[in-house]
């Protein structure tokens, strides 16, 4: 058949169906990117036109998501990398999860990849920093696929979708729980959040907003790290002996600088004897719950992330009718309560 040929082609079944030829094109040759109820169309339209080729079966084919992660050392990034190498054979969906991880500080180079995969994939889940350059990359490819984000949001990208804790609600219950222990005097110490880090600047914002609204901003003491880890964990120490009502110790963040504020209290006593709040299960935390080097950890529960981020993809294709809330439940745990589970190696 000649290209003329096929074209007119494709435009009689898109009229017919009432679609695009792109759309058409996409359903023909099986690209994704098509709701199951459009493809039932279009090969109908096809079959009713005569169309002189071997149509695509209507039977459910594969899902096929992209996921983008930030390359992290992140304990709290390798569960959600877990989750996802996971979370398809726990699932009743016929799904393929292809996962690419790209250095948070580039970008341009998170930018690029999304626009090479995005016709290519029926849905991106995407794990990133709140940059203004990947939020742009977003809103063009939004016509494209469907775009989740998940743990983090990327503001005034109109992505389809946030799959996450409510991070600014995890901070005031932190805050709440430090409230309670400084109830009769004391202060607490408040690690301020790394930047472009939408997640850990609302867990931030909702532990000072708690405090704010009972009339008690004055406890907290905020610490930001503005130096290499080993000065700024001296200046840390330095905080806490000269503020010897110092009660509690929050931290929305999880990186490798808390891990060696926390570890430090093996040998520090001004570490060691504070009440201590801290976000995300890992091998780290659950060791220092254990030993008794902190007291709660606010946990995101990664897995049921994923699993309401592809959920949330499979319902605009019609492979599920039920559409999966989009805020997942923050779990505190302790040593009592703590979970046996594995964690990634």
């Amino acid at each position: 058949m000649t290209r003329g040929r096929r074209n007119n082609r494709l435009k009689d079944i898109a009229s017919h169906a009432g679609v695009g030829m792109a759309t058409v094109d996409r359903v023909l040759n099986e690209r994704g990117g098509v709701s199951q109820k459009t493809i039932a169309k279009v090969l109908e339209s096809a079959r009713l036109l005569g169309a002189r080729r071997i149509l695509p079966s209507e039977t459910r084919r594969h899902l096929v998501i992209e996921a983008v992660l930030s390359r992290s050392h992140s304990a709290y990034l390798e569960r959600l990398n877990k989750a996802l190498q996971e979370v398809g054979k726990l699932m009743d969906l016929p799904v393929t999860i292809y996962r690419t991880h790209i250095d948070a500080d580039k970008p341009a180079k998170l930018a690029r990849h999304l626009a090479e995969v995005a016709e290519n994939r029926d849905g991106i889940i995407l794990c990133a920093g709140n940059l203004p350059q990947v939020a742009k990359a977003i809103r063009k490819l939004t016509k494209f696929t469907v775009i989740v984000t998940i743990s983090t949001d990327i503001s005034n990208s109109k992505r389809h979708c946030y799959v996450g804790i409510d991070n600014f609600n995890a901070g005031k219950s932190a805050a709440k729980i430090g409230e309670a222990i400084c109830r009769k005097g004391g202060k607490v110490l408040v690690m301020s959040p790394e930047t472009l880090a939408q997640a850990q600047e609302q867990r931030f914002s909702g532990f000072r907003q708690f405090f704010d609204d009972i009339g008690l901003s004055e406890r907290l003491i905020i610490f930001y790290q503005d130096k290499i880890p080993t000065l700024a964990l001296a200046d840390i120490v330095h905080t806490l002996h000269a503020n010897d009502d110092i009660r509690v110790l929050y931290s929305p963040i999880t990186n490798t600088f808390l891990e060696l504020v926390i570890e430090s209290g093996r040998q520090e006593l001004a570490i060691r004897s504070t009440a201590k709040i801290v976000h995300d299960l890992s091998p780290h935390s659950a060791e220092h719950l254990r030993d008794g080097l902190i007291d709660m950890v606010i946990d995101s529960n990664p897995l049921q992330q994923v699993f309401q981020a592809i959920e949330f993809i499979a319902v605009q294709y019609g492979y599920a009718t039920k559409l999966a809330m989009p805020v997942v439940d923050f779990q505190l745990y302790t040593l009592e309560n703590l979970p046996r589970f594995e964690f990634p190696s």
